[in-house]
C-alpha cells in the first residue's frame, strides 16, 4: 500500500477538468437524494433499519477514472495489478452497513448515538453505513476483488472511538472554513452536519489505513513496512498497520510471492538503467525508474521502494515519495 495524492483542482487537460466537474454534479446530487432518505427515515417511526438503493454507476464511472489516471490499473490497498476484470468500486467507509469484530472476534453490527433533531431526542441507532460519502470521491478506491471481498474489507470498519453519523455544529464556524474542507448540512436541520472523511477521522480514528491523500500521521508507509522476499510487517506493532495487514490479508502467501518478484525484476531493471546517463536532466535511467515508483505507477510498488531502502538507497539514494 502506497500514499496516493490527488487533487482534481489542479488538473491540467480541459476534457478531464470537464469530465470531472460533470461527475461531481452527478455525485453532489445523488448524495442529496440519500441525505433526504435519511432524514426521512429518521423523523419516522424507525420500525426497520435505514435502507437506500444507490445509483452504482456514479461510483462505477470514478472507478474507472481513478484506476486510468490514478491508480494506473492497480488495486490501492494491495496493490496487485487489475486485469481481466474490472475491479471494484471500493468504499473506504462503507455506505450502507457497518460491521465490526468485537475482543471476542464475533461480527457485531455496531450502534451509533446521535440526537435527532426533528425532537431533541438521544437515539441510538445500528449504524445506517456512511451513506453521505457514498459518491465522495474521497472516500472511494479502487480494489481487486480479494480486497473487496466477504474475507476482505466488504463493509468492515473498526474505530478506536466512537461512530458519527449526524452532528451539530455553529454555522458561522463552518462558513469560515475552505470549501472543500466544510461537512455537508443537513437538508432539513439548520446547524446539523454531515462530516468530511477528514473530519471523520479525527473523530473516529479507524483502524485502516486509506492510500488516498492520506495526512502523514496515517501514511502507510509510516505503519506498514515490506521487507526483503516480499514480507509484511507493522511498524513497532501499530494498530492500524496491523488491522490493515489483517482486513487485506497481506500476508497472503501468493501475495508475498508476487511481492517478492516484483522487487527481483525491479532490481534487475535498475542495473540496466544504472548505466543510462541523460546529460541534459543529469539523471540516470534509474531515478526515472524509483521516481515512477514514487508515484505508485507499478504494481506493488511499497514493497519495492523498501527493497530499495533496505538494499541500495547508501549508494543510491530515492526520489521522495508522493
Amino acid at each position: 500500500m502506497i500514499r496516493i495524492a490527488l487533487d482534481p483542482t489542479v488538473l491540467q487537460d480541459s476534457n478531464q477538468r470537464d469530465w470531472w466537474n460533470t461527475w461531481l454534479k452527478r455525485a453532489d446530487e445523488a448524495t442529496d437524494k440519500a441525505i433526504v432518505a435519511f432524514e426521512t427515515w429518521l423523523s419516522g417511526p424507525r420500525e426497520e433499519p435505514f435502507t437506500f438503493t444507490f445509483n452504482s454507476q456514479i461510483w462505477k464511472d470514478l472507478k474507472d477514472w481513478l484506476m486510468k489516471n490514478v491508480f494506473y490499473q492497480r488495486c490501492a490497498y494491495c496493490e496487485r495489478a487489475i486485469s481481466g476484470y474490472y475491479g471494484d468500486a471500493e468504499h473506504y467507509r462503507p455506505k450502507g452497513a457497518v460491521r465490526r469484530k468485537d475482543a471476542a472476534g464475533d461480527w457485531v453490527l455496531p450502534d451509533c448515538e446521535i440526537t435527532n433533531p426533528a425532537d431533541g431526542q438521544f437515539l441510538t441507532i445500528v449504524h445506517p453505513g456512511y451513506f453521505w460519502l457514498a459518491y465522495d470521491w474521497r472516500n472511494l478506491l479502487p480494489s481487486c476483488v480479494f480486497c473487496n471481498s466477504g474475507l476482505g474489507k466488504n463493509d468492515r470498519f473498526e474505530i478506536q472511538q466512537t461512530y458519527v453519523v449526524l452532528v451539530k455544529l455553529d454555522p458561522a464556524v463552518v462558513e469560515a472554513m475552505a470549501e472543500r474542507l466544510r461537512p455537508r448540512e443537513s437538508n432539513r436541520w439548520p446547524g446539523y452536519y454531515y462530516l468530511t472523511p477528514m473530519d471523520l477521522d479525527a473523530k473516529e480514528c479507524p483502524l485502516l489505513l486509506n492510500p488516498l491523500n492520506a495526512p502523514d500521521d496515517r501514511d502507510p508507509h509510516r505503519h506498514i513496512r515490506f521487507g526483503v522476499r516480499g514480507i509484511v510487517a507493522a511498524i513497532d506493532d501499530s494498530p492500524l498497520g496491523q488491522n490493515t495487514i489483517d482486513v487485506f490479508r497481506l500476508k497472503d502467501e501468493e501475495l508475498r510471492q508476487a511481492r517478492q518478484h516484483a522487487q527481483t525484476e525491479f532490481q534487475d531493471k535498475f542495473y540496466d538503467r544504472m548505466r543510462r546517463y541523460d546529460p541534459d536532466t543529469g539523471q540516470t535511467d534509474a531515478d526515472k525508474l524509483l521516481a515512477e515508483f514514487s508515484q505508485g505507477r507499478y504494481p506493488f510498488s511499497a514493497a519495492v521502494l523498501d527493497f530499495y531502502e533496505n538494499t541500495l538507497i547508501k549508494r543510491y539514494p530515492a526520489p521522495p515519495r508522493r
